[in-house]
């Protein structure tokens, strides 16, 4: 069997293609890592620049009487005046009239018997029947009503500024003012808004593989004036696995540092029973 030899030009483009392998594995073993690809953050968009943390009137007050709708009637805007009562009818009394006297007959002297003369006969005729004289029927007197009060004249019109006053629930009090309402579920919303809005500024969550799944608890009590009345404590962490749990501890450092740059936080006064202990604060990458 004999053997192939290779040419001169078929020898060199093997070296060459040989050569050429080489480098693409060398300039691929010597590139440096690729960096992780991080999740964009979420963003808020809030149009409202402050949040009101409570509803309250102009000058608010301590209390403030029910309201009471006026008393309507068929003449809106009446001044209410007592019901008059009017005099009883008097019944009018017609006199009867008395029944006409029976005619009398005239008797007249019988005349002198005259002989009798020959009349033609004449067809008799009947005579009307008189009828007896119809007497006036006799007028019946009205019934006696007991006096009724008249209908009494309403004191106010559906529409005006003075319908319904008063804004409470007050029985002993003639203020018709607003007060300020109490704690309730929307001015808690209203004060976690408002530590949120805070705190934003200075929460930087750190980047690397599944960071983003770290949630680390924060808890800390403030003063009357917004300062910090001791540091936060990390209360629990979650979202830890082998690929961040060196990130962990890094998470917690930057949850304390944003309370502590944040403060002292601007919040009302009225409110301090409600945030002057914060309890169970989440910090993740949405804040």
């Amino acid at each position: 069997m004999e053997s192939r030899t290779f040419r001169t030009d078929e020898l060199v483009g093997l070296g060459v293609a040989v050569l050429l392998h080489i480098a693409i594995v060398a300039i691929l073993l010597t590139q440096p890592e690729p960096e992780p690809v991080t999740v964009p953050e979420r963003v808020t968009v809030s149009l409202a620049t402050d949040v009101g943390l409570a509803d309250t009137a102009p000058e608010p007050v301590p209390e403030s009487r029910a309201p009471a709708a006026p008393v309507l009637a068929d003449t809106p805007g009446a001044l209410d005046t007592p019901p008059e009562v009017l005099p009883a009818p008097v019944p009018e009394i017609v006199p009867e009239a008395a029944p006409p006297p029976p005619r009398q007959r005239r008797t007249e002297a019988a005349p002198a018997r005259r002989q009798p003369q020959a009349r033609p006969n004449r067809p008799r005729q009947p005579q009307a029947r008189r009828t007896p004289p119809r007497q006036p029927a006799r007028r019946a007197a009205p019934e006696r009503t007991s006096p009724q009060p008249a209908a009494r004249r309403g004191g106010g019109s559906r529409i005006g500024a003075d319908f319904l006053p008063g804004a409470g629930e007050s029985t002993t009090s003639q203020e018709t003012r607003a007060p300020a309402r109490t704690f309730g579920a929307r001015e808690a919303a209203g004060l976690r808004s408002a530590i949120t809005r805070q705190l934003r500024p200075h929460w930087r969550s750190p980047q690397g593989v599944d960071a983003d799944k770290i949630v680390t608890i924060l808890t800390w009590r403030m003063n009357a004036d917004g300062s910090l009345a001791g540091t936060p404590t990390v209360v629990s962490q979650s979202g830890i696995n082998d690929a961040n749990r060196a990130q962990a501890e890094v998470h917690a450092e930057r949850a304390i540092r944003a309370v502590q740059l944040a403060a002292p936080f601007n919040l009302p006064e009225d409110f301090y029973d409600n945030w002057k202990y914060i309890r169970d604060w989440r910090f993740d990458r949405r804040l």
